[in-house]
C-alpha cells in the first residue's frame, strides 16, 4: 500500500478523489516524518558510497575476526582448557559440516544466478534449501550413534547438531547473498553469524561472571546463527517467495548440479578435513586439555590466513582471473610472483610476532601450560606460513580454471595430514602435531606448484 493511500485509508470520501480542503495536521506530520526519513537515508548513502563495496565487506570480516579472535583469548583466561578443547572440537565439526552437508551443489548452481530474473532466483534458492533439509533429515540418526559414540548428554549433542545445521545453511544463503549482487548485506549477516555473538558473550562473561560456562557460549552462537539466517532472509526479501510454490522442484538441475561439483566437494571437505580432524586425533591420543591448547594456537593461524588472505589474495584473485583468460602471460606471471612476495612478507612478519607475544600472553592469562608447549606454536606458525604460499598458488590454478590440480591436491592433503598425525601426535604430543602440519603443507605447496606451470604466451 502507498504513503497515499494509508494515510487516506480511514477516510472513504477521500479515497476516490483527491480533497480540495487545507492539509490536516495528521498529512503535515506525515509528510514531516517522510521528508525526514528521506534525508536520513540520503545521508547514509553518502557515508556508505564513501567506501568501495570491497573495503566494507573486508572491514566488516576484520570485525568478525576480533570478534572470534578475542573469544578463544577470552575463554582461555576465564574457562577451562578443558571447556575449550571440547569447543575447538565442535567447532572443527560445525566447519567440516558446513562443506559436507548438501555436496558444494551452491558451486555450479550460483553460477547460474547472473542469468535468471528475480522469480527464477527465488526458485532457485527455494531448491537448494528444500535438499538442504533433507540433508539435515537423513543425518539426524547420527544423533543415536554419537550419545554412545562421545558419551555426552543428549542435550549437548542436539545444540551442536543445531549449530552444524544452522551454520551450513547460513553459509549457503551466503553464498547465494553475495552472487545476487549483494555483498555488503551477505558481510553483515555473516558478522552476525561469526563476530556479534561472540563479543556479546565476552562482554556478558565480563559484568556476569555465571554466564563464564560453555554452554552460554554454545547457546549464543546457535541463536547468533539464528538471527543471522533470519536477517539474510529478509536481505533476500523472502516475502516473494510464495510466488516460486507454482513451480516444481527442479530435482534434475540438482541432481546435475551434484554430478558437476563432486570433485570440488571433494577437495573442500579434504582441504577442510586437513585443516581441523588433527584436533579429533588430540583428543583421542591426548587429552582434552591437549585439544584446548591447539585450539588456542590454532586461532592465531587462523587469524594470520585471514589476514593476509583479505588484504592480499582476494585482491590479486581478479587481476590473475583477467590476466589469465586474456593470455596475458607477462603480467599473469608477474602478479603471481609479486604476490607470493608479498604473502611470504606479510605471513613472516605476522608468525614471528605472535612467536614472540604469545609466552608473555600466557603469563598473563595465568595459564602457563600456554608456554609450556609454544615449541607447538612455533611450528604450526611456519606450516601457516607454508599453506598461505600454497593458497598464493592456488589462486593462480583458480585463474587458470584448473580445477582438477585443487581438489585431488586437497585430497592428498587430507590423507597426508590424518596419516602423520597418527603417527606423530603419539609419539610426540602437540610437537609432533606441529611436524605434521608443515610435512602436509609443504606437500599441499609443492603438489600446487607442480599443477600450476607458468602461463606461456
Amino acid at each position: 500500500m502507498s504513503e497515499r493511500s494509508e494515510v487516506n485509508h480511514g477516510s472513504p470520501e477521500l479515497a476516490g478523489a483527491p480533497s480540495l480542503s487545507p492539509p490536516s495536521v495528521d498529512s503535515r506530520f506525515i509528510a514531516m516524518l517522510t521528508l525526514r526519513r528521506v534525508r536520513l537515508e540520503w545521508k547514509l548513502v553518502r557515508r556508505l558510497a564513501r567506501f568501495r563495496s570491497s573495503g566494507l565487506s573486508f572491514l566488516l570480516r576484520l570485525a568478525s575476526l576480533v570478534g572470534k579472535f578475542g573469544l578463544s583469548i577470552y575463554m582461555a583466561r576465564y574457562l577451562s582448557l578443558d571447556d575449550l578443547g571440547l569447543y575447538g572440537l565442535i567447532f572443527s565439526l560445525t566447519m567440516v559440516a558446513v562443506v559436507l552437508y548438501g555436496g558444494r551443489i551452491d558451486y555450479d548452481l550460483v553460477r547460474q544466478i547472473p542469468k535468471m530474473n528475480k522469480q527464477e532466483n527465488y526458485g532457485l534458492l527455494r531448491d537448494q534449501s528444500i535438499f538442504f533439509a533433507l540433508n539435515y533429515i537423513f543425518t539426524a540418526p547420527i544423533l543415536l550413534f554419537g550419545q554412545h559414540l562421545l558419551r555426552e548428554s543428549w542435550a549437548l549433542l542436539s545444540l551442536v547438531s543445531l549449530i552444524c545445521w544452522l551454520e551450513s545453511y547460513s553459509n549457503l544463503l551466503f553464498v547465494n547473498t553475495t552472487f545476487l549482487g549483494k555483498p555488503i548485506l551477505a558481510n553483515i549477516a555473516f558478522f552476525v553469524r561469526s563476530g556479534l555473538w561472540s563479543i556479546i558473550v565476552i562482554v556478558a562473561g565480563l559484568a556476569f561472571p555465571p554466564a563464564r560456562n560453555l554452554w552460554f557460549v554454545l547457546a549464543s552462537w546457535a541463536i547468533g546463527t539464528g538471527l543471522s539466517i533470519a536477517l539474510n532472509l529478509w536481505f533476500l526479501e523472502v516475502r516473494y517467495w510464495p510466488g516460486a510454490r507454482a513451480v516444481a522442484v527442479d530435482w534434475a538441475r540438482i541432481r546435475t548440479a551434484l554430478g558437476r561439483s563432486f570433485p570440488i566437494w571433494i577437495g573442500s571437505v579434504g582441504l577442510v578435513g586437513g585443516s581441523y580432524l588433527d584436533r579429533f586425533v588430540v583428543g583421542a591420543f591426548l587429552d582434552m586439555k591437549a585439544v584446548g591448547l591447539t585450539t588456542f594456537y590454532t586461532s592465531f593461524t587462523a587469524a594470520v590466513v585471514m589476514l593476509v588472505s583479505t588484504s592480499i589474495l582476494s585482491v590479486v584473485a581478479p587481476k590473475l582471473v583477467d590476466d589469465a583468460a586474456q593470455r596475458r602471460a607477462t603480467e599473469y606471471n608477474q602478479e603471481l610472483r609479486r604476490a607470493g612476495f608479498n604473502v611470504a612478507a606479510l605471513s613472516a612478519v605476522l608468525c614471528v610476532a605472535i612467536s614472540i607475544c604469545v609466552p608473555h600472553l600466557a603469563s598473563a592469562m595465568h595459564k602457563p601450560e600456554i608456554a609450556e608447549n609454544v615449541l607447538a606454536l612455533w611450528l604450526l606458525m611456519a606450516a601457516t606460513l607454508v599453506r598461505l604460499i600454497a593458497e598464493t598458488a592456488f589462486c593462480g590454478l583458480y585463474a587458470r580454471h584448473k580445477d582438477r590440480e585443487i581438489w585431488i591436491g586437497n585430497g592428498i592433503f587430507l590423507f597426508v595430514s590424518l596419516l602423520l598425525n597418527l603417527v606423530l601426535v603419539p609419539l610426540f604430543g602437540l610437537t609432533g602435531l606441529g611436524i605434521s602440519s608443515i610435512v602436509a603443507s609443504g606437500i599441499l605447496l609443492a603438489l600446487r606448484q607442480e599443477g600450476l606451470a607458468f602461463l606461456r604466451a
